[in-house]
């Protein structure tokens, strides 16, 4: 019998990212954080950074969080953009990738912050 582990490069991948500024009266609704995701990767990489699709998943206006989708070809841009990314109409920002993976279901659960109770 025969195991196969892995069917090979996934297709995409998906990142569970926060956006912080230093003022905490600034709203940020999923159309402007979807506008500063493209305006990084336009400082990054230009018209060619732009060309990729990166899609929002779910987005949580509340905390300024979301799960981001883009294809394993713009991966590596993407995540260099969202982290070399500081300012957006002259306010200090930053992005702040939590979690990576290949596999949708695996952004469901966060070892890091499960609490186990203690009887």
């Amino acid at each position: 019998m025969k195991r196969i582990v892995s069917k090979g490069p996934a297709d995409y991948f998906y990142l569970k990212v926060s956006l912080e500024f230093t003022e905490d009266d600034i709203e940020v609704d999923v159309l402007l954080f979807k506008a500063i995701i493209v305006k990084a990767l336009l400082t990054m990489y230009g018209e060619t950074g732009t060309a990729m699709t990166v899609d929002v998943l779910k987005y949580n206006e509340d905390r300024k969080e979301a799960i981001l989708r883009v294809h394993h070809s713009g991966f590596s841009k993407l995540w260099s953009a969202l982290t070399l990314f500081g300012y957006y109409s002259q306010k200090q920002c930053a992005f702040r990738v939590h979690q990576v993976s290949s596999c949708l279901m695996a952004l469901a659960f966060n070892s890091r912050q499960h609490m186990v109770p203690v009887n």
